[in-house]
């Protein structure tokens, strides 16, 4: 088929809106299959994995060109669109037979090369499908370019529905029934029976997909998918009164089995997490994250009628607790006594306008990655200093916080519980640490045992002190500290210490107060001591373990970037090295710091946007649909701006870019703070306001050094993308190297640093620029995301 015929079927820009939708998609739905069948350490280097794969198939374009010649376009969008559909079901059957285990071995580094390389594939191939599109039909790029972006937004926006609806597995076949849509599109003016197995395969694969919704995969009891997490309800040996509700297959809360009879529960009185409530009669209580209701029975159980719960998870209420285990958990979570809000704990309490008598949290983990946990490992913005100062402003002036963790030998999240308390109390100008918080523990008979943290505002009388021991005595709890009882233990060590920081310094794990800014609160081994995560007990090790995989991950990601970029960059281009050397390396210092500044600003919004919009997918939707939408736009305008005035007009934009970055450092928490109580829809469209600015402008500098690179030294131009695609896999995951040892603002700081460095870069260069050549630099961008 000639290109000029093939260029006028509106069919083929429907096709690569439908494969840019398709790879979008995948990226974010293969984070919730990681988390669920690997671990969640895992799940984050699915967007570093997306980016390898559809870097990589721009560069091979590129280095092949007798084989992907003009003339055989059409054949190889639908060779290649048929390859991608038929990869996604085949990575997805072996990611769901890999009998994976958290082995920490010589053979983990091989495990991580092959969960990175064989679900890159899928990217290679539709990346090649919208790569080939670009480069041969460059002609008419505008309106190309339009539905290449239009497609990678629309994807943002399905996946939470797709995902509700369908659950992680099936919402990836799904997915590869896109893919072959969009490889009947392309098979426009094709005769005979060719053009109609597309259609044939599409039928087979929609029998496929309705035989898998069918299909009971579930266990015995219970599951179901959304869109951030999946759950399963099982039983333990049959056992009705051991039954659990699981999240992604490991973090677990109880289902009890409740008949109405809270007689039946009164030994509820007698857990440590109970304690609070000795305290404080017919007290109105929030529970964050009361899952299955234990908590829930808890305050009935010390006959308390004002009870309300914030669950993030509406799968959990509507239906476990209220559809299908009504009547096995005695209709709980219907109770006239207790009201249950599906929401996010932070966002809620920040709306909230009402205090109360005791805020209690039980073991609260969100360990499972949504799309943006996928970015940041284990980090829980429940547990940070801005968290309980936001706590402290809903207790009433006597009330109580109530924080379960667990107890390790050495105490680590636990003793974190209490720095970050004592920071919070110091910010908020609140005294006597050592008046206003109890320590207990349940009786340390196994690895890892509850530990019950209680702050009180106005400070614990002696009365309370008392009889908290009392009780604790009588269930053979482990008082760590109470101000009547200071032990020589770490505890109350922080709690009586006049300088927290030599303590934290000393002490063997890093306990320091967590922030918002770097909520990563289960990671308590430091940098310079990774190698000991290995060698911890498993309730830390699963945790703090992140972190080493994180580099392991990197190190692969580089070793595949050199093998698979920048060797046959090299092998091919070496003569550009031979050449203009000062230009040489002004470009590629330049694409270089561009490539990382983005990925560094795009993941560091979503995390910022969490807080805001509260579940952590929404955040990922918004910001990653505003970015794509008005960076395009930004890159469509740049074109007026690669005239004589070139130079000055990059040189602006750059400078632009970093003052932007800084300024949301200051202006986005006044925002984010001051409206979190409005519906979700506005504060999404206050989002996408907040966003527009900087991501409008931060779609010129790609295409703008492109036109830069055009006139000083085109043979660059290949190095200019591999070095660009190449920073952009390595630095996803250097923003959470940063963010975990230094925080997520710093990561800012040095992405306006870095578009700073790139002003630098290319500050030479005063040739015009046409416009032909203008377009040429707006499809390579296309590509660029």
């Amino acid at each position: 088929m000639r290109i000029a015929s093939f260029l006028k079927t509106s069919k083929v820009y429907l096709g690569i809106f439908l494969i840019s939708s398709s790879i979008l998609m995948m990226e974010l739905i293969l984070t919730r299959i990681f988390s669920v069948k690997l671990y969640y350490h895992y799940a984050f280097m699915v967007i570093s994995l997306a980016l390898f794969g559809s870097g990589a198939s721009g560069v091979y374009i590129y280095l092949f060109p007798n084989f992907f010649k003009c003339e055989r376009l059409a054949r190889h969008l639908r060779l290649f669109s048929i390859c991608f559909a038929i990869s996604i079901p085949l990575v997805l059957y072996l990611i769901l037979e890999w009998d994976f285990e958290l082995l920490f071995s010589p053979w983990l580094a091989g495990h991580i090369l092959l969960l990175y390389t064989i679900p890159a594939i899928p990217f290679f191939l539709g990346g090649l499908c919208v790569s080939l599109a670009m480069t041969h039909l460059a002609q008419n790029v505008n309106r190309l370019y339009f539905f290449d972006l239009a497609g990678a937004a629309f994807g943002c926006l399905l996946v939470i529905p797709l995902l509700n609806w369908l659950g992680g597995p099936n919402a990836m076949l799904a997915i590869s029934l896109v893919a072959i849509l969009a490889c009947w599109l392309f098979t426009s003016g094709v005769a005979g029976r060719l053009r109609w197995f597309p259609l044939l395969l599409f039928l087979l694969a929609s029998v496929t997909l309705a035989y898998a919704i069918g299909r009971n995969e579930a266990p015995p009891l219970y599951s179901k998918w959304n869109s951030f997490s999946r759950i399963t309800v099982v039983q333990v040996n049959d056992d009705p009164n051991n039954t659990w509700i699981i999240m992604d297959g490991d973090a677990g809360t109880p289902l009890p089995n409740f008949n109405g009879d809270l007689r039946e529960w009164s030994y509820l009185k007698n857990t440590v997490s109970s304690l609070a409530y000795h305290l404080k009669k017919d007290a109105h209580t929030l529970i964050i994250g009361p899952g299955g209701g234990i908590d829930m029975l808890t305050s009935l159980v010390f006959e308390n009628r004002d009870i309300k719960g914030v669950e993030i998870n509406p799968i959990i209420v509507d239906d476990v607790m209220r559809g299908a285990f009504k009547t096995f958990t005695g209709g709980l979570y219907e109770r006239p006594e207790i009201n249950i809000v599906v929401d996010e704990g932070r966002s809620f309490i920040r709306k909230e306008n009402k205090q109360y008598d005791i805020i209690q949290a039980t073991l609260v983990d969100t360990w499972a990655a949504t799309a943006a946990g996928a970015f940041s490992l284990t980090e829980n913005n429940l547990y940070t200093v801005e968290a309980f100062k936001d706590y402290f402003s809903k207790l009433k002036p006597d009330g109580i916080l109530s924080i379960t963790r667990w107890n390790l030998d050495p105490p680590q999240e636990d003793l974190r519980l209490v720095s970050i308390t004592r920071s919070a109390m110091h910010e908020m100008g609140m005294l006597c640490p050592e008046r206003c918080m109890m320590v207990v523990r349940k009786n340390k008979d196994e690895e890892a045992v509850e530990c019950n943290l209680l702050f009180k505002k106005s400070g614990f009388s002696d009365e309370e002190i008392q009889k908290i021991e009392e009780i604790s005595k009588q269930n053979s709890f482990d008082i760590l500290y109470t101000p009547h009882t200071i032990l020589e233990n770490p505890f109350a060590k922080l709690i009586t210490t006049p300088d927290p920081q030599q303590f934290y310094a000393s002490y063997p794990f890093n306990v320091s107060p967590t922030r918002d800014n770097s909520p990563f609160f289960f990671h308590t081994v430091r940098l310079r001591d990774l190698r000991r995560s290995l060698y911890l007990a498993w309730e830390s090790k699963k945790t703090n373990v992140g972190v080493l995989v994180l580099f392991m991950v990197f190190l692969i990601a580089l070793v595949l970037v050199l093998i698979f970029i920048f060797v046959p960059l090299y092998l091919t281009q070496r003569q550009a090295f031979k050449k203009n050397s000062q230009i040489r390396l002004r470009g590629l210092t330049y694409f270089i710091c561009l490539g990382l500044g983005f990925i560094l600003v795009e993941m560091t919004l979503v995390q910022k946007f969490i807080l805001f919009l509260g579940p952590p997918v929404y955040a990922l939707s918004v910001v990653f649909f505003s970015m794509l939408l008005f960076s395009g736009f930004g890159s469509f305008f740049s074109s007026r701006l690669a005239g004589a005035n070139l130079k000055r007009n990059l040189r602006y934009v750059c400078i632009l870019v970093s003052a932007l970055v800084l300024t949301y450092l200051g202006v986005l928490p006044f925002f984010l703070y001051s409206y979190v109580g409005l519906a979700i829809y506005w504060k999404a469209l206050l989002a996408f306001g907040l966003l527009f600015p900087l991501s409008f402008i931060m779609g010129m500098p790609m295409p703008l050094g492109i036109h830069w690179l055009r006139q000083h030294s085109p043979e660059m131009i290949p190095w200019a993308w591999g070095v660009n695609g190449s920073t952009s896999v390595l630095g996803s995951i250097m923003t959470i190297l940063i963010a975990v040892n230094f925080g997520f603002d710093q990561a800012l700081c040095l992405a306006a640093a870095l578009y700073a460095v790139g002003v630098v870069a290319v500050s030479a260069g005063e040739e015009k620029m046409t416009d032909q050549d203008a377009e040429v630099a707006i499809a390579a961008h296309a590509r660029s995301f």
